[in-house]
């Protein structure tokens, strides 16, 4: 799943402008399979302190090298089974920011009411294709998951394409004790430069924990924008159970893979 998210983001850019982010306490499963590619943009996250810092970490790095950065967020546990579809729709939400649009947020085309996804209600759509948010809905009950997709509404992807110094403000506004561990430690390296070991260490024992979509984004609804992305064999595979499920799905050969897309696809 690693690659695939490394593959989905050289689609958009070189591998000189991807930064990974692992965590320590992975290391047996992702040691073996970094490709030598990966490895200049790679940060390993010495203990699990959110997805916020997950973000966060490599944001700093970035924008101390290049203050004007349009960054992509792309989350290593999903799959796509048509990738091009997914890339179109990235490349567009990347145009749409470099002219003007702050935070995109992509969502999914849902594959039923499912009520353990995050949803995401918009508005009316613009000229560019995105649409205000309304609201986010975590974990709707399933009466109100078959509202939410009889109406229409997105999954969220986590998927976030912004201007850097736009996704730092609103870490400056939902967490600022958060940005201010992290800038200290990115500041006392280099531009582009990893942070020391030690000093990464000695911050995170004191970090607050941030969730990424719970505390950041559904906080900041009034400042985001979505995208909609069309059908394209989206699978979040964020839990065990959803990727037992999707393995499954794989192990019953041809068939399986047909009804997976074609439910994607209806």
């Amino acid at each position: 799943m690693l690659r695939w998210a490394f593959d989905r983001a050289k689609r958009l850019t070189r591998p000189a402008h991807i930064v990974t982010v692992v965590a320590a306490h992975h290391r047996e499963w992702w040691g073996d399979l970094v490709p030598g590619s990966m490895i200049p943009g790679m940060m390993v996250q010495p203990a699990n302190r959110g997805t916020g810092a997950g973000i966060l970490l490599p944001l700093l790095r970035v924008l101390r090298k290049s203050r004007d950065a349009v960054v992509v967020v792309l989350p290593a546990d999903q799959y796509v089974a048509d990738e091009s579809t997914l890339a179109s729709s990235l490349a567009r939400a990347v145009s749409v920011v470099e002219r003007g649009r702050r935070v995109v947020v992509l969502g999914m085309a849902p594959q039923g009411p499912d009520p353990d996804y995050g949803w995401i209600v918009g508005g009316e759509a613009e000229e560019d294709g995105t649409r205000p948010i309304v609201s986010f809905v975590e974990k709707p009950t399933p009466r109100m998951a078959r509202e939410l997709y009889r109406s229409g509404a997105s999954v969220s992807s986590f998927i976030v394409v912004a201007r850097g110094r736009a996704l730092l403000a609103l870490f400056q506004t939902a967490a600022p004790a958060l940005l201010a561990s992290l800038a200290r430690v990115t500041e006392e390296r280099e531009p582009g430069a990893v942070p020391d070991r030690a000093a990464l260490e000695r911050a995170y024992e004191a970090l607050p924990h941030v969730d990424f979509s719970r505390d950041v984004l559904q906080g900041s609804a009034a400042h985001l924008r979505v995208l909609a992305v069309p059908p394209c064999g989206w699978v979040d595979l964020g839990t065990p159970e959803r990727l037992e499920r999707w393995i499954r799905s794989r192990g019953e050969g041809d068939a399986g893979q047909h009804a997976v897309l074609h439910k994607t696809t209806a």
